[in-house]
Protein backbone atom coordinates (compact mmCIF):
# COMPACT_ATOMS: atom_id res chain seq x y z
CA UNK A 1 0.00 0.00 0.00
CA UNK A 2 1.21 2.98 -0.74
CA UNK A 3 1.69 6.22 1.78
CA UNK A 4 2.62 9.75 1.48
CA UNK A 5 5.51 10.47 4.20
CA UNK A 6 7.11 13.95 4.98
CA UNK A 7 10.96 13.89 5.26
CA UNK A 8 12.58 16.72 7.50
CA UNK A 9 15.53 18.20 7.02
CA UNK A 10 17.76 21.59 7.45
CA UNK A 11 17.40 24.28 4.90
CA UNK A 12 19.70 24.57 1.73
CA UNK A 13 19.99 20.20 1.77
CA UNK A 14 16.30 20.03 -0.06
CA UNK A 15 17.67 19.51 -3.27
CA UNK A 16 20.04 16.12 -2.50
CA UNK A 17 17.69 15.08 -0.31
CA UNK A 18 15.16 14.78 -2.68
CA UNK A 19 18.20 13.54 -4.89
CA UNK A 20 18.69 11.13 -2.44
CA UNK A 21 14.67 9.83 -2.29
CA UNK A 22 14.57 9.63 -6.11
CA UNK A 23 17.57 7.01 -6.26
CA UNK A 24 15.56 5.14 -3.22
CA UNK A 25 12.46 4.86 -5.58
CA UNK A 26 10.24 7.38 -4.09
CA UNK A 27 7.30 8.44 -6.04
CA UNK A 28 5.73 11.82 -6.30
CA UNK A 29 9.00 13.65 -5.05
CA UNK A 30 7.93 17.30 -4.06
CA UNK A 31 10.69 19.91 -2.90
CA UNK A 32 9.34 22.03 0.48
CA UNK A 33 10.67 24.64 3.00
CA UNK A 34 13.06 22.19 5.20
CA UNK A 35 11.10 19.16 3.64
CA UNK A 36 11.03 16.81 1.08
CA UNK A 37 7.31 15.10 0.80
CA UNK A 38 7.04 11.72 -1.19
CA UNK A 39 5.46 8.41 -1.37
CA UNK A 40 6.08 5.17 -1.18
CA UNK A 41 4.88 1.68 0.71
CA UNK A 42 6.32 0.39 4.12
CA UNK A 43 9.70 -0.68 2.80
CA UNK A 44 10.37 2.36 1.06
CA UNK A 45 9.75 4.45 4.56
CA UNK A 46 12.21 1.58 6.91
CA UNK A 47 14.69 1.84 3.95
CA UNK A 48 14.05 5.90 3.77
CA UNK A 49 15.20 5.72 7.43
CA UNK A 50 18.06 3.33 7.52
CA UNK A 51 19.98 4.86 4.21
CA UNK A 52 19.14 8.87 3.56
CA UNK A 53 21.69 10.49 4.91
CA UNK A 54 20.28 14.02 4.67
CA UNK A 55 17.17 13.71 6.59
CA UNK A 56 16.30 14.22 10.39
CA UNK A 57 13.32 12.42 10.55
CA UNK A 58 10.74 11.19 8.61
CA UNK A 59 6.68 11.53 9.21
CA UNK A 60 3.88 9.57 8.18
CA UNK A 61 0.77 12.07 7.99
CA UNK A 62 -2.47 9.66 9.55
CA UNK A 63 -4.77 12.91 10.48
CA UNK A 64 -5.48 16.16 8.29
CA UNK A 65 -8.37 18.54 8.55
CA UNK A 66 -8.80 22.30 9.43
CA UNK A 67 -8.47 23.03 13.61
CA UNK A 68 -10.06 26.82 13.91
CA UNK A 69 -10.61 25.67 17.70
CA UNK A 70 -10.27 23.27 20.47
CA UNK A 71 -13.24 21.20 19.66
CA UNK A 72 -11.58 20.72 16.12
CA UNK A 73 -8.45 20.32 16.91
CA UNK A 74 -9.89 17.36 19.45
CA UNK A 75 -11.88 16.04 17.17
CA UNK A 76 -8.86 15.57 14.49
CA UNK A 77 -7.18 14.08 16.87
CA UNK A 78 -10.07 11.61 18.38
CA UNK A 79 -11.18 10.56 14.97
CA UNK A 80 -7.51 8.94 14.19
CA UNK A 81 -7.59 5.13 14.89
CA UNK A 82 -4.81 5.11 17.75
CA UNK A 83 -5.01 1.55 18.54
CA UNK A 84 -4.04 0.43 15.00
CA UNK A 85 -0.51 2.14 15.62
CA UNK A 86 0.07 1.32 19.23
CA UNK A 87 -1.22 0.01 22.75
CA UNK A 88 -2.02 1.16 26.40
CA UNK A 89 0.55 -0.43 28.01
CA UNK A 90 3.28 1.58 25.53
CA UNK A 91 4.27 5.52 25.98
CA UNK A 92 4.02 8.26 23.97
CA UNK A 93 5.06 11.95 23.64
CA UNK A 94 3.36 14.73 21.67
CA UNK A 95 5.93 17.60 19.75
CA UNK A 96 3.67 20.18 18.14
CA UNK A 97 4.40 23.25 16.34
CA UNK A 98 2.38 26.28 15.73
CA UNK A 99 2.47 28.64 13.41
CA UNK A 100 0.67 32.06 12.15
CA UNK A 101 -2.74 30.84 13.56
CA UNK A 102 -5.21 33.11 15.38
CA UNK A 103 -6.83 30.44 17.42
CA UNK A 104 -3.81 28.83 18.75
CA UNK A 105 -0.30 30.78 19.83
CA UNK A 106 0.62 27.99 22.52
CA UNK A 107 1.68 24.53 21.45
CA UNK A 108 2.14 23.38 24.65
CA UNK A 109 -1.66 23.38 24.49
CA UNK A 110 -2.08 22.01 21.72
CA UNK A 111 -0.19 19.06 22.20
CA UNK A 112 -2.11 18.89 25.66
CA UNK A 113 -5.67 18.69 23.30
CA UNK A 114 -3.92 16.28 21.23
CA UNK A 115 -3.46 14.13 24.11
CA UNK A 116 -6.55 14.03 25.86
CA UNK A 117 -7.82 13.47 22.89
CA UNK A 118 -5.68 9.95 22.53
CA UNK A 119 -5.95 9.07 26.47
CA UNK A 120 -9.87 9.03 26.24
CA UNK A 121 -10.15 7.19 22.99
CA UNK A 122 -7.53 4.10 24.63
CA UNK A 123 -10.27 4.98 28.02
CA UNK A 124 -13.12 4.56 26.06
CA UNK A 125 -12.08 1.10 23.85
CA UNK A 126 -9.67 -0.23 26.16
CA UNK A 127 -10.52 0.56 29.28
CA UNK A 128 -6.96 2.24 29.72
CA UNK A 129 -4.98 4.85 28.73
CA UNK A 130 -0.82 4.52 27.84
CA UNK A 131 1.43 7.08 29.83
CA UNK A 132 3.17 9.67 28.34
CA UNK A 133 7.23 9.31 28.48
CA UNK A 134 8.24 13.12 27.04
CA UNK A 135 12.47 11.43 27.47
CA UNK A 136 12.02 8.15 25.67
CA UNK A 137 8.77 7.36 24.24
CA UNK A 138 7.80 4.20 22.18
CA UNK A 139 5.75 6.21 19.93
CA UNK A 140 6.07 10.24 19.19
CA UNK A 141 3.41 12.04 17.79
CA UNK A 142 4.10 15.18 15.30
CA UNK A 143 1.29 17.62 15.28
CA UNK A 144 1.46 21.18 13.22
CA UNK A 145 -0.47 23.65 12.79
CA UNK A 146 -0.34 26.38 10.45
CA UNK A 147 -3.34 28.76 10.17
CA UNK A 148 -6.61 26.78 10.63
CA UNK A 149 -4.74 23.62 9.00
CA UNK A 150 -3.84 21.29 11.63
CA UNK A 151 -1.40 17.86 10.50
CA UNK A 152 -1.06 14.93 12.77
CA UNK A 153 1.57 12.40 11.71
CA UNK A 154 3.18 9.30 13.96
CA UNK A 155 6.91 9.70 13.72
CA UNK A 156 8.77 7.07 12.05
CA UNK A 157 12.08 7.58 12.88
CA UNK A 158 11.68 8.12 17.01
CA UNK A 159 15.54 10.03 17.46
CA UNK A 160 16.35 11.92 15.18
CA UNK A 161 18.11 10.48 12.29
CA UNK A 162 21.79 12.81 13.06
CA UNK A 163 22.19 10.12 15.64
CA UNK A 164 23.37 7.57 14.09
CA UNK A 165 25.46 5.84 17.22
CA UNK A 166 29.07 6.56 16.29
CA UNK A 167 29.45 9.77 18.28
CA UNK A 168 29.48 10.57 21.96
CA UNK A 169 28.85 13.74 23.14
CA UNK A 170 31.96 15.98 24.53
CA UNK A 171 33.20 17.62 21.66
CA UNK A 172 32.09 21.52 22.56
CA UNK A 173 31.79 22.53 18.66
CA UNK A 174 30.24 19.49 17.19
CA UNK A 175 28.64 19.51 13.58
CA UNK A 176 25.53 18.32 13.09
CA UNK A 177 25.76 14.46 11.44
CA UNK A 178 23.65 15.35 8.46
CA UNK A 179 24.72 18.62 8.06
CA UNK A 180 28.40 17.34 7.60
CA UNK A 181 26.63 14.40 4.93
CA UNK A 182 24.75 17.39 3.22
CA UNK A 183 28.02 18.75 2.74
CA UNK A 184 29.84 16.09 1.15
CA UNK A 185 27.09 15.91 -1.12
CA UNK A 186 26.14 19.35 -1.77
CA UNK A 187 30.60 19.25 -2.77
CA UNK A 188 30.28 16.65 -5.64
CA UNK A 189 33.23 15.04 -4.53
CA UNK A 190 34.61 12.33 -6.84
CA UNK A 191 35.86 9.72 -3.94
CA UNK A 192 39.00 8.60 -6.11
CA UNK A 193 40.47 12.29 -5.68
CA UNK A 194 41.75 13.39 -1.77
CA UNK A 195 39.33 14.60 0.69
CA UNK A 196 40.95 17.09 3.33
CA UNK A 197 39.61 18.76 5.89
CA UNK A 198 41.92 20.94 7.53
CA UNK A 199 40.13 21.76 11.04
CA UNK A 200 38.54 18.42 11.33
CA UNK A 201 37.63 19.00 14.71
CA UNK A 202 36.08 15.75 15.86
CA UNK A 203 35.99 14.34 12.48
CA UNK A 204 32.47 14.70 11.73
CA UNK A 205 32.89 15.76 7.58
CA UNK A 206 35.38 13.23 7.08
CA UNK A 207 33.05 10.05 8.91
CA UNK A 208 30.44 10.72 6.65
CA UNK A 209 32.46 11.17 4.07
CA UNK A 210 34.12 7.95 4.54
CA UNK A 211 30.42 5.99 5.00
CA UNK A 212 29.35 7.69 1.53
CA UNK A 213 32.51 6.13 -0.23
CA UNK A 214 31.78 2.74 1.84
CA UNK A 215 28.14 3.25 0.42
CA UNK A 216 27.77 2.46 4.25
CA UNK A 217 23.92 3.33 5.24
CA UNK A 218 24.27 5.96 7.65
CA UNK A 219 21.66 4.38 10.08
CA UNK A 220 23.38 0.69 10.14
CA UNK A 221 24.65 1.49 13.79
CA UNK A 222 21.45 2.62 15.12
CA UNK A 223 19.58 0.13 17.66
CA UNK A 224 16.11 1.22 17.00
CA UNK A 225 14.15 3.40 15.23
CA UNK A 226 9.88 4.86 15.94
CA UNK A 227 8.83 2.46 13.52
CA UNK A 228 9.82 -0.54 15.39
CA UNK A 229 7.40 -0.12 18.37
CA UNK A 230 4.33 0.25 15.87
CA UNK A 231 2.01 -2.70 15.58
CA UNK A 232 2.19 -3.43 12.01
CA UNK A 233 5.92 -3.60 12.30
CA UNK A 234 7.03 -6.28 10.38
CA UNK A 235 10.42 -7.30 11.37
CA UNK A 236 10.98 -9.98 8.61
CA UNK A 237 10.97 -7.32 5.75
CA UNK A 238 13.36 -4.72 8.23
CA UNK A 239 15.83 -8.08 8.71
CA UNK A 240 15.84 -8.47 5.26
CA UNK A 241 16.45 -4.79 3.89
CA UNK A 242 19.04 -4.29 7.39
CA UNK A 243 21.42 -6.99 5.50
CA UNK A 244 20.37 -5.86 1.66
CA UNK A 245 22.34 -2.60 3.15
CA UNK A 246 25.07 -4.23 5.18
CA UNK A 247 25.99 -6.85 1.54
CA UNK A 248 25.48 -3.11 -0.50
CA UNK A 249 29.03 -1.53 1.28
CA UNK A 250 31.87 -1.92 -0.53
CA UNK A 251 35.58 -1.55 -0.39
CA UNK A 252 37.55 1.77 -0.38
CA UNK A 253 40.85 2.16 -1.28
CA UNK A 254 41.45 5.92 -0.74
CA UNK A 255 42.70 7.93 1.76
CA UNK A 256 40.60 11.01 3.80
CA UNK A 257 42.92 13.31 5.30
CA UNK A 258 42.13 15.37 8.44
CA UNK A 259 43.94 17.58 11.03
CA UNK A 260 43.32 20.05 13.41
CA UNK A 261 45.66 22.23 16.01
CA UNK A 262 44.69 20.33 19.05
CA UNK A 263 46.21 16.75 20.09
CA UNK A 264 43.25 16.40 22.95
CA UNK A 265 40.61 16.85 19.85
CA UNK A 266 42.17 14.68 17.47
CA UNK A 267 42.60 11.93 20.01
CA UNK A 268 38.69 12.68 20.36
CA UNK A 269 38.12 12.52 16.71
CA UNK A 270 40.24 9.22 16.31
CA UNK A 271 37.59 7.81 18.81
CA UNK A 272 34.78 8.70 16.45
CA UNK A 273 35.72 7.55 13.45
CA UNK A 274 37.08 4.23 15.03
CA UNK A 275 33.33 3.47 16.68
CA UNK A 276 32.28 4.17 12.77
CA UNK A 277 34.56 1.90 11.66
CA UNK A 278 36.01 4.08 9.31
CA UNK A 279 39.39 4.49 10.84
CA UNK A 280 41.64 2.54 8.18
CA UNK A 281 40.70 5.08 5.41
CA UNK A 282 41.44 8.54 7.31
CA UNK A 283 44.21 9.71 8.26
CA UNK A 284 44.37 12.04 11.26
CA UNK A 285 47.31 14.25 12.51
CA UNK A 286 47.44 17.34 15.27
CA UNK A 287 48.93 20.26 13.44
CA UNK A 288 48.16 23.80 12.38
CA UNK A 289 46.46 23.94 8.57
CA UNK A 290 50.06 26.06 7.72
CA UNK A 291 51.72 22.85 8.08
CA UNK A 292 49.56 20.76 6.59
CA UNK A 293 50.86 18.69 3.30
CA UNK A 294 48.33 18.06 0.71
CA UNK A 295 48.65 15.02 -2.31
CA UNK A 296 48.38 16.51 -5.42
CA UNK A 297 45.36 17.76 -7.13
CA UNK A 298 42.28 17.47 -8.10
CA UNK A 299 41.02 17.14 -5.13
CA UNK A 300 38.45 18.54 -2.59
CA UNK A 301 38.64 20.46 0.46
CA UNK A 302 35.40 20.28 2.81
CA UNK A 303 36.15 22.43 6.20
CA UNK A 304 34.12 24.07 8.82
CA UNK A 305 36.73 26.33 10.32
CA UNK A 306 36.42 28.33 13.67
CA UNK A 307 34.49 31.46 13.50
CA UNK A 308 33.89 34.36 16.18
CA UNK A 309 29.95 33.25 16.94
CA UNK A 310 31.48 29.95 17.77
CA UNK A 311 35.12 30.07 19.36
CA UNK A 312 35.87 33.77 20.06
CA UNK A 313 39.43 33.35 20.91
CA UNK A 314 40.49 33.28 16.93
CA UNK A 315 41.70 36.56 15.09
CA UNK A 316 39.10 35.47 12.14
CA UNK A 317 40.91 38.18 9.74
CA UNK A 318 43.97 36.85 10.20
CA UNK A 319 43.28 33.20 10.31
CA UNK A 320 40.92 33.49 7.17
CA UNK A 321 43.67 35.01 5.20
CA UNK A 322 45.78 32.52 6.00
CA UNK A 323 43.80 29.81 4.71
CA UNK A 324 43.32 31.00 1.69
CA UNK A 325 46.99 31.95 1.40
CA UNK A 326 47.87 28.32 2.32
CA UNK A 327 45.07 27.49 -0.56
CA UNK A 328 46.62 29.48 -3.30
CA UNK A 329 50.14 28.02 -2.52
CA UNK A 330 49.55 24.57 -2.18
CA UNK A 331 46.13 23.50 -3.10
CA UNK A 332 46.30 23.99 -6.72
CA UNK A 333 43.57 21.74 -8.63
CA UNK A 334 41.50 21.22 -5.40
CA UNK A 335 38.10 22.69 -5.10
CA UNK A 336 37.47 24.12 -1.52
CA UNK A 337 34.27 24.26 -0.06
CA UNK A 338 34.42 26.53 3.23
CA UNK A 339 31.69 27.13 5.59
CA UNK A 340 31.06 29.83 7.99
CA UNK A 341 28.90 32.71 9.49
CA UNK A 342 31.82 35.21 8.95
CA UNK A 343 29.78 37.67 6.99
CA UNK A 344 31.74 37.54 3.32
CA UNK A 345 34.53 35.67 4.40
CA UNK A 346 35.68 35.14 1.16
CA UNK A 347 36.95 38.83 1.27
CA UNK A 348 39.44 37.91 3.84
CA UNK A 349 40.08 34.30 2.27
CA UNK A 350 41.27 36.91 -1.26
CA UNK A 351 39.24 34.50 -3.72
CA UNK A 352 36.21 34.67 -5.39
CA UNK A 353 33.52 31.52 -4.90
CA UNK A 354 32.20 30.08 -7.79
CA UNK A 355 29.19 29.10 -5.41
CA UNK A 356 27.48 30.15 -2.15
CA UNK A 357 24.60 28.07 -0.50
CA UNK A 358 22.78 28.99 2.22
CA UNK A 359 22.98 26.83 5.14
CA UNK A 360 22.19 26.86 8.88
CA UNK A 361 24.93 25.14 11.53
CA UNK A 362 22.70 25.25 15.23
CA UNK A 363 20.78 28.34 14.84
CA UNK A 364 23.59 30.29 12.91
CA UNK A 365 23.13 31.19 9.32
CA UNK A 366 26.14 30.42 7.46
CA UNK A 367 27.48 30.14 3.23
CA UNK A 368 28.65 27.24 2.07
CA UNK A 369 31.24 28.81 -0.31
CA UNK A 370 32.92 27.12 -3.20
CA UNK A 371 36.60 28.28 -4.18
CA UNK A 372 38.06 26.76 -7.48
CA UNK A 373 41.88 26.98 -6.62
CA UNK A 374 44.47 27.17 -9.85
CA UNK A 375 47.54 27.74 -10.52
CA UNK A 376 47.95 32.06 -10.22
CA UNK A 377 44.74 32.32 -8.60
CA UNK A 378 44.24 36.06 -7.65
CA UNK A 379 41.66 38.00 -5.49
CA UNK A 380 38.82 39.21 -7.23
CA UNK A 381 36.51 42.06 -5.65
Amino acid sequence: MTNEYLAKTFQGLEGVLEQELLDLGAKRIKKLSRAVSFEGDIELLYKSNLNLRTALRILHPIGVDTARNQKELYDLAHSINWLRWFNADQTFAINARVFKSEKFNNSTFVALKVKDAICDQFRRLRGSRPSVDKADPDILIDVHVYRDKCTISIDSSGASLHRRGYRDSGHRAPLNEVLAAGMVLLSGWDINTPLIDPFCGSGTILTEAAMYAHNVAPNIQRRSFGFCEWKNFDNKLWEKIWLQAKTAERDYTGKLIGSDISRKIIQFARQQVAHAGVDECIRLSAKPFSERSVPNGPGTVITNPPYGDRLSFFDIEKLYKSIGDKLKSDYSGYNAWIISSVEKFNRFIGLSPSKRIVLFNGGLECRFMKFEIYKGTRRKD
